[in-house]
């Protein structure tokens, strides 16, 4: 393993939602000791500007933007994070304006002098049972989940061509986007299955659409989950695409419980950090009702074990 960083950020997903003003969301993690920092979907327009003018005087590091970021118009910040203007969607009109809002998000990186955006892709339409699965494997009846995973994913493979025909088109317009940009788009593990890419449309896209500005962006608790339903084991995803990786959304999970802090919950990290090289962000992804000691501790853990895999080379 090459020689790890030394610095792990944070999302802003774990406050942002507290706050109007970009100043004292950022001051927040600052006095946490964070200065390398994720802005995350809940981020407004007013915000992102008060975030700027924090960048300008050296005071933060923005190392990654989650798309959409700043908020797009018209959507509430308590949906921001759901899946909003996919990138996949067959309705033209739709597709363009998740193009348009990802060149915004895009150009809003460049500007804050990013390494990354993070990228959701889109989805099959579909109802799946994937809570229902995830309960029952909880309880210990994984063989009575299993047939209902089956079966989705059956449906879903039936249903994703136009999808991923309207995702390529997105990437393709986006990739060049980026590389003038000089912004690298992260495509990320993702929770349902329902949602695209699986662990083999990542290559997919990546044979589609060969371009410098993209790559891999593992998430730990995301891949937990993929985990506990059978689809594919944590680490499938790092040994496919460990070639590609640009970022690591760190976050504890059980089952299907994830954005947790470090150490509360059944993930190997050390699994993780393995993969990791010089240039890749650690952004520690944890959910607002964990608390401030709690973050603390889950960035000392990621220190201790990046310095155990150093260690270990």
């Amino acid at each position: 393993m090459h020689q790890a960083p030394r610095t792990i950020g944070i999302s802003t997903a774990w406050n942002a939602l507290r706050h109007e003003s970009g100043k004292k969301m950022v001051r927040e993690l600052l006095d946490l000791g964070f200065d390398v920092l994720e802005l995350d979907v809940h981020v407004t327009s007013g915000m992102i500007e008060e975030v700027l003018e924090i960048v300008k005087r050296g005071q933060v590091r923005i190392c990654s933007l989650h798309n959409y970021c700043p908020l797009p118009a018209g959507i509430k910040r308590e949906d921001a994070a759901r899946n909003v203007l996919p990138l996949s969607s067959t309705d033209e009109t739709e597709r363009a304006a998740a193009v348009a809002q990802t060149r915004q998000t895009i150009e809003w990186a460049a500007r804050l002098q990013a390494s990354a955006v993070v990228l959701h892709l889109g989805l099959v339409p579909m109802e799946t049972r994937q809570r229902e699965a995830l309960r029952l494997i909880g309880a210990g009846s994984r063989e009575q989940a299993r047939p209902m995973i089956v079966e989705d994913l059956m449906e879903r493979a039936a249903l994703r061509r136009p999808y991923m025909e309207s995702l390529m088109l997105s990437m393709q317009e986006l990739c060049s986007h980026a590389e003038a940009a000089g912004v690298k788009l992260g495509l990320e593990t993702r929770y349902y299955y329902s949602e695209i890419p699986s662990l083999d449309e990542f290559q997919m896209v990546f044979k589609q659409v060969p371009s410098p500005a993209l790559g891999y962006w593992h998430d730990t608790g995301h891949a937990h989950a993929v985990a506990t339903l059978g689809i594919a084991d944590e680490e499938d995803f790092l040994k496919k695409y460990a070639d590609r990786l640009i970022g690591v959304h760190l976050h504890d999970a059980v089952g299907g419980s994830d954005h947790r802090a470090l150490g509360s919950g059944e993930i190997d990290f050390t699994k993780t950090l393995q993969y990791v090289r010089p240039d890749t962000e650690l952004v520690l992804e944890i959910h607002s009702q964990t608390s401030e000691r709690e973050l603390v501790n889950s960035r000392e853990k990621a220190l201790r074990l990046l310095a155990d895999c150093e260690k270990g080379e």
